[in-house]
């Protein structure tokens, strides 16, 4: 075409959108403030331990995943489907398996009877699941726009089945403490969860947006970048002004505005607390008022995340469970989590080297009850913009607004030469 189009923002949506933007013929660099690509999905490589910024798993039903990544490429491995909770019973900890009965029949014929809820609670999830995972992708957006909390219990799901299970597995998804996220949102992740795997590639989160950055090329990338909006049209790029036939803003200007953040602590161990390769949900966080939201060992999961004779732990709290139990330094977060730790795993934890405590503030956009989500991100106020903010804060809705405003610039490049 002949035009050159200049994204904001190195990130993953801004990153597939350019990508879109080359294939299709379209001169097109990336402007990026930070010296890497990739945005809220980096890892960093400390004494051989592979941490994500933050706890991060691929989800491969998402359909727009399956468009922008080769996970055969990424050398995924996936956790196991179902998850462990862990509870306090007797004054010791107690582990039930729960097991998805559809992939792992055996198993989940076991979750039947190992007492952690009723044979109603489970059946529950059974319809719960038949019910997100039929028709178009778009039905789980459709009804009602309430609190998932609240849509959950008016699907007959017991209090203690909400506490137990679903707050701690999708209070460290939507990283807030009441399940107030919009039911849709809800039915959105379940859906996904249902349908396909949370996996890991080989070289750590960072190694997805890096696979879209080594498909457009260095040449077209800048990082370390200052850069002025001037009007529609024109940058200034460390401090030259720049004229681009379209300019695509691939960031959250209202970051400020979301409250939702998280704490991870990674800890190097000398062998897995676990014997499964499955996430540990706790139980007893919102009944007991505890801290921690989930533990995750990914190593069992990707050897290559530790050492060779060593193990990552990879503790999930969230920031808002944080605050109501009044902790807000590392060294008080990391003390009560350790404390927690101790009382399901024993001893061992005592061995245990931090390794890093990330506290990551506005770690996704809010999506709160009566939002209107819908199964299409929404529109840049009069400029191109992409990113989760423009529909929820998950990969798939970072790409699929970046799938969308590709069309968007393409088709108004379109026009402008005709």
């Amino acid at each position: 075409m002949g035009q050159t189009v200049a994204v904001i923002g190195a990130g993953l949506a801004g990153l597939r959108c350019a990508l879109l933007l080359k294939e299709a013929g379209i001169d097109v660099h990336v402007f990026e403030r930070e010296n890497r690509v990739g945005g809220r999905m980096a890892t960093e490589k400390v004494d051989g331990f592979l941490l994500d910024y933050g706890f991060h798993v691929m989800q491969t039903a998402y359909p727009t995943s399956q468009r922008a990544f080769d996970f055969e490429q990424l050398g995924v491995q996936a956790f196991e489907p179902g998850a462990l909770v862990v509870k306090a019973r007797k004054g010791r900890a107690k582990f039930w398996r729960l097991a998805d009965p559809f992939r792992r029949p055996i198993q989940g014929m076991l979750t039947g009877v190992n007492g952690f809820t009723s044979p109603i609670n489970l059946l529950r999830i059974g319809l719960l699941r038949a019910k997100v995972r039929r028709g178009p992708l778009s039905h789980v957006y459709a009804g009602g726009d309430g609190e998932s909390g609240g849509w959950l219990s008016k699907r007959g799901f017991s209090k203690s089945m909400i506490d137990q299970f679903f707050h701690p597995l999708f209070s460290g998804i939507f990283l807030e403490d009441d399940l107030r996220t919009s039911e849709r949102m809800f039915r959105f992740v379940f859906r996904m969860m249902s349908k396909g795997d949370m996996v890991l590639p080989e070289e750590g989160i960072a190694a997805a947006p890096r696979s879209l950055a080594d498909s457009l090329g260095s040449e077209r990338i800048h990082l370390d970048t200052q850069i002025e909006h001037i009007d529609r049209s024109t940058l200034t790029v460390n401090g030259e002004r720049q004229t681009f036939a379209a300019i695509v803003h691939a960031y959250n200007p209202r970051k400020q505005e979301s409250k939702r953040h998280v704490w991870t602590l990674h800890f190097d161990a000398s062998s897995s607390p676990l014997s499964s390769k499955h996430i540990v949900l706790n139980g007893d966080v919102k009944t007991k008022q505890q801290l921690i939201a989930h533990v995750a060992v990914p190593s069992d999961i990707q050897p290559s995340y530790a050492p060779r004779g060593r193990s990552l732990v990879t503790v999930t709290i969230v920031g808002e469970a944080a605050q109501k139990l009044g902790l807000t330094q590392a060294d008080e977060i990391q003390t009560k989590a350790l404390q927690e730790l101790r009382g399901w795993f024993g001893s061992q934890v005592d061995t245990w080297r931090s390794l890093a405590i990330q506290h990551i503030e506005h770690a996704l956009p809010e999506v709160g009850p009566h939002s209107g989500l819908s199964d299409l991100p929404r529109k840049g106020d009069g400029f191109f913009e992409c990113g989760d903010h423009m529909m929820h804060g998950s990969v798939e809705g970072a790409l699929l607004s970046a799938e969308q405003t590709f069309q968007q610039v393409f088709e108004s490049l379109q026009s402008e030469q005709e």
